[in-house]
């Protein structure tokens, strides 16, 4: 078969889907990895094929449609009766997902998405697997009669919404079916429940992570993928104390200066018998005064060489980093605050995104609800707090347990090699 694969062209969306196109390459099928610029030497760089569709954007961020309508928000969960408990997920759905969404599906058709339907059209794939965050590959897949499904990056929110509004008789329009319109009906293809969804997706999340309930999915298991690197000579051999890795993410780095969790997580280890890894860039370290001497700052390195040597994991909550450390089977300390997801708000003419990751929740319940992980709020915990959570995923001997059985149950799902025939079938079945 061919198979493109197609995806928001940044690392954190690229690295969960290389496993799947390295997996069917192996297989024997032809694999190409087609999307917007941004990501062509990560893509190369994982012995895959690129293609660069169109021109790099130059405007960034700085567009009058991409901005949430939070008016719109609110009357929109008002008409679908968003409860309490789910809304949450309403707000990042709104707020976050469709943001990225719109950035590569603008008002007007870009050249770049009108680039990614004509290479479709030219290279004739049976199978265009997309990134839910970038769904003109949804419609790039119609347009050349290819099948089609999503491959999961995190929580499902655009499947949640979807199921959300197909509860209704007479839903709102549905701002995600707005945003894939334009492109869309320039292409001739209908905006339906198929192109927002896809005809099946490749699910790596377990049953208390999803969100949705009743999509046709491919269960899998996520393999962590980092890129590659040169290992440092203090990773080869064991350390000398327990050590704790410290890592917040890609986003983070890529869109602000400073780090709002790190100047307490530093002073609650400051005293204590453990080795810090912190995974931190210069922007990242920018207002912290004070390192302390038992923690060391890289830039980065791979969380598959790094994990391994560690005892436990302080993170984000973020899909790359906690299934890293659920496959190193590590107990985990999850930052995350009592803030509601409302995350973008107004006063006045100042923005300001909230102190919380949008994936904290999910992941922090699913590692509480089986004992392999505890909670560090920043705003509310006291260092002293802190440093005792630290302590006893550490100490106890309950966390490093539960965390071995989360990772036995990630072992026994099918790896990504293991999913290939289905694929297969199913290409068969609805290309």
């Amino acid at each position: 078969m061919r198979i493109m694969l197609t995806v928001w062209p940044q690392v954190c969306h690229l690295y969960p889907a290389v496993p799947y196109a390295q997996a069917l390459q192996l297989a024997g099928h032809e694999v190409c990895v087609a999307c917007p610029p941004g990501a062509a030497d990560d893509i190369v760089a994982a012995g895959l094929t690129a293609v660069t569709c169109g021109e790099p954007d130059t405007g960034g961020w700085v567009r009058d449609d991409l901005p949430p309508d939070p008016e719109e928000m609110e009357r929109l969960a008002a008409a679908l009766g968003v409860t309490e408990d789910q809304r949450d997920t309403w707000d990042v759905f709104f707020q976050y997902y469709l943001m990225g969404v719109r950035f590569h599906l603008p008002p007007v058709p870009s050249e770049q998405n009108k680039a990614l339907v004509e290479f479709a059209r030219a290279w004739q794939p049976d199978l265009v697997l997309w990134d839910p965050w970038f769904p003109a590959g949804a419609v790039a897949a119609k347009a050349c009669g290819a099948a089609h499904a999503r491959v999961l990056m995190g929580p499902d929110y655009s499947g949640w919404a979807v199921e959300l509004y197909a509860g209704h008789a007479t839903p709102p329009v549905n701002p995600l079916a707005r945003a894939v319109r334009p492109l869309a009906e320039h292409y001739g293809v209908e905006v339906d429940r198929e192109l927002l969804v896809g005809q099946w997706t490749i699910d790596p999340l377990p049953r208390e992570m999803r969100l949705s309930q009743d999509l046709a999915s491919v269960p899998v298991r996520w393999s962590p993928y980092n890129g590659g690197g040169v290992k440092p000579s203090w990773l080869y051999g064991k350390p000398d104390r327990p050590r704790v890795a410290l890592s917040l993410g890609l986003s983070t780095r890529a869109y602000h200066k400073g780090e709002w969790r790190t100047p307490k997580i530093f002073e609650a280890v400051a005293d204590l018998d453990v080795e810090v890894i912190a995974t931190l860039n210069a922007d990242q370290l920018e207002g912290i005064s004070s390192i302390p001497d038992n923690v060391r700052t890289v830039d980065y390195v791979p969380l598959l060489q790094l994990l391994p040597t560690c005892s436990a994991s302080i993170n984000h909550g973020s899909s790359g980093t906690f299934w890293a450390s659920v496959a190193a089977g590590l107990p985990q300390l999850i930052g995350d605050t009592d803030e509601p997801q409302r995350v973008i708000v107004t006063d006045g003419e100042n923005s300001k995104m909230a102190e919380r990751h949008i994936l904290s929740k999910t992941a922090l319940a699913y590692i509480e609800s089986r004992g392999a992980g505890l909670r560090v709020d920043h705003q509310k915990q006291s260092v002293q707090e802190i440093r005792d959570s630290i302590v006893a995923v550490l100490e106890n001997p309950s966390y490093r347990d539960a965390a071995a059985a989360l990772h036995q149950e990630w072992l026994d799902r099918p790896g990504p090699s293991e999913i290939v025939p289905a694929l297969e079938k199913l290409t068969a079945v609805h290309r």
